[in-house]
């Protein structure tokens, strides 16, 4: 179950990164003063929530284990 649940943070941070590259996509190809706007209030956010979240379904994935004893 541990697995399946760090392949579902991995999989939504993905599609989080997925869709701030999409809107800073389109905000290039629209040339009007409103579009870098967008790029900056939505695209970056939405792309540093992804990082954020995949580092931290792999920060709390490796903290869920306790260390073995020697």
């Amino acid at each position: 179950m541990p697995q399946e649940l760090i392949e579902r943070r991995i999989r939504r941070a993905a599609l989080l990164v997925a869709l701030g590259l999409l809107v800073q996509l389109a905000t290039l190809a629209w040339t009007h003063p409103l579009s870098f706007v967008a790029f900056l209030s939505i695209g970056c956010p939405l792309e540093a929530a992804g990082v954020l979240y995949f580092l931290y379904a792999l920060v709390s994935h490796g903290s869920s284990h306790p260390p073995k004893a020697l």
